[in-house]
């Protein structure tokens, strides 16, 4: 019976540790962050650098990434022809492991992650910007299909630069919901 609750504990923590997302702000985040109630345009471009490193990343498809960028952003009624902001994503790196090290290394080998920095953009200036970081480290069968771990990074770091630019939005909603 402990053997098996070894098993099950180090599962666990392999898939806590397998897959993870940070978003890094700038030190007046809660102050300069505006209310973002829709955005008229986006744009995702890459680094140089990112561009540099895609014959080693041969499944990383930026397409794919703008179409569930456009997807989450209209999921969540972000998008509006008139918008009061746009943002512009810059990829900043990439890395997707082969299948043959994701199946037989495992988060051994390292993870597959997509970098980017956002800008939120009103009448074509910065208003704010942050940098987001989905990886995903999973192994075994679970990390060994290609499009399911893509498709995981593609909705997980669309996910975070939604929930980032809706964050102050709820927070303004809640705010003047509350009664007094």
């Amino acid at each position: 019976m402990i053997k098996m609750r070894l098993v099950f504990l180090f599962f666990l923590l392999s898939a806590i540790m397998g897959c993870s997302s940070t978003v890094t702000r700038p030190d007046s985040a809660d102050t300069d962050r505006p209310v973002v109630k829709a955005l008229h345009s986006f744009e995702i471009n890459m680094s140089p650098e990112a561009k540099q490193s895609l014959p080693d990343n041969i499944q990383f498809d930026i397409n794919a990434l703008r179409a569930t960028l456009q997807s989450e952003l209209e999921e969540n009624e972000l998008m509006s022809p008139d918008g009061d902001f746009s943002i512009k994503v810059v990829i900043n790196d990439i890395r997707v492991r082969s299948s043959f090290n994701a199946v037989m290394w495992g988060f051994m080998a390292g993870d597959d992650h997509v970098q980017g920095d956002v800008v939120v953009l009103k009448t074509g200036e910065p208003v704010y910007n942050y940098t987001i970081i989905a990886s995903y480290a999973l192994g075994g069968f679970a990390g060994g299909d290609d499009t399911t771990r893509m498709e995981w990074l593609y909705e997980e770091f669309s996910e975070i630069l939604v929930n980032e630019l809706i964050r102050k939005k709820e927070e303004s909603n809640q705010a003047s919901d509350q009664v007094y």
